[in-house]
């Protein structure tokens, strides 16, 4: 706050229009969206904002649960799927290399607060049966490598795939948490769907 101040007290009236349409305003302004479509309008307008990977997921993780997932994950979903030029040529894009994915051991003090498809937060730790990839579980991770391999189509399937585990009482929850995740990928993939979640993506 103090470094943002000075350079506040500094700006000429030039520089005005550039810091009401940077990086952090973009950001700011997507956090504040209550439909999807125009949340992700503006985070593909941060993406060319943004001068680097580091930018964009710095500004975005101050609002946390600006899209469901991890600001790394949207800027892995956003590069690695994007068919429109503006956003594949963006200054996060061009620079961003998909980092290698760590499977972590089995550890208690490791938690995720996940959404279930209505709206209940709950929390999944790592066991033998749900191992964690970058600090989440292992199937979300997967739902993203299935966006990008296999686009909306394979999204849907695995969300599909675990509504009809929801019943189950071993993992229900989980289940649904996974299902609500593939929802928020196939948003964020510009996928044709019909949501079967309570609310939408959660906004900031």
């Amino acid at each position: 706050m103090v470094v943002l101040a000075g350079l506040g007290g500094g700006c000429s009236q030039d520089e005005e229009p550039e810091a009401a349409t940077g990086c952090a305003a973009t950001v700011r302004e997507a956090s504040l969206a209550t439909e999807v479509d125009e949340q992700i309008t503006l985070l593909d307008l941060a993406l060319a904002r943004c001068i680097s990977v580091g930018a964009l997921v710095g500004e975005m993780e101050r609002y946390p649960g600006i899209v469901g997932y991890s600001p790394a994950t949207f800027v892995e979903l956003r590069c690695g799927t994007a068919t429109d030029d503006t956003v594949r040529t963006s200054a996060v894009c061009t620079s961003y290399a998909a980092p290698a994915t760590t499977v972590l051991p089995v550890s208690p003090d490791v938690v995720y607060v996940a959404e279930t498809l209505d709206g209940r937060r709950i929390e999944i730790v790592p066991d033998a049966d749900t191992p964690f990839v970058d600090g989440r579980p292992e199937p979300m991770q997967r739902t993203v490598d299935i966006a990008v391999e296999s686009g909306c189509q394979g999204v849907i399937a695995e969300r599909d795939r675990w509504i009809a585990l929801i019943g189950d009482p071993t993992v229900g929850d989980e289940a649904s948490a996974y299902a609500r995740h593939a929802e928020n990928v196939a948003s964020y993939i510009r996928c044709v769907f019909e949501p079967l979640s309570a609310s939408p993506p959660a906004t900031g």
